[in-house]
């Protein structure tokens, strides 16, 4: 039953976060709906590195032995570094429909795994970013949100 409700908190995550992301790429990055001039902010891309699917599933299978569980799922925070993940994987590869972050360990220290999604998740560009600023609600949420008034 707990890894029912893990893999659905995380397909829900995955489609949140997804949906969220192209929006935010299209509004600001590609600017097809506000059309103005947007500054990135400045993010610390030393802590952004390529990673392999072999390191990813490590990471991956790491975190799996003592995972959040959230139930129930409220939202997902992202930070600057999973954006400007997002927006490299984005401009070098126009076959991506959306963005898929998974949850991972690295020697104790949690990470946060970056991918683009098409039609299965587009592998071949892996990005692993800090975790600081990021995951799921509850855990990090803005209690004071009118959203969630």
């Amino acid at each position: 039953m707990k890894t029912n409700v893990i893999i659905a908190s995380s397909f829900v995550a995955g489609a949140i976060i997804g949906a969220a992301i192209v929006f935010m790429l299209s509004n600001c990055c590609y600017k097809t709906i506000c059309q103005t001039d947007h500054d990135f902010p400045v993010v610390d891309t030393s802590a952004i590195r390529l990673i392999s699917v072999q390191q990813a599933n490590t990471y991956f299978n790491a975190y799996m032995k003592n995972p959040d569980s959230v139930v129930p799922f409220k939202a997902f925070s992202i930070n600057a570094q999973q954006f400007y993940a997002m927006k490299l994987i984005a401009d070098n590869d126009t076959s991506v429909h959306g963005f898929r972050i998974y949850m991972g360990m690295d020697n104790m220290k949690a990470v946060r795994m970056v991918v683009g999604t098409g039609s299965p998740d587009i592998v071949k560009t892996i990005y692993i970013t800090d975790e600081s600023g990021s995951g799921p609600c509850p855990r990090l949420c803005d209690d004071e949100s009118p959203i969630m008034e």
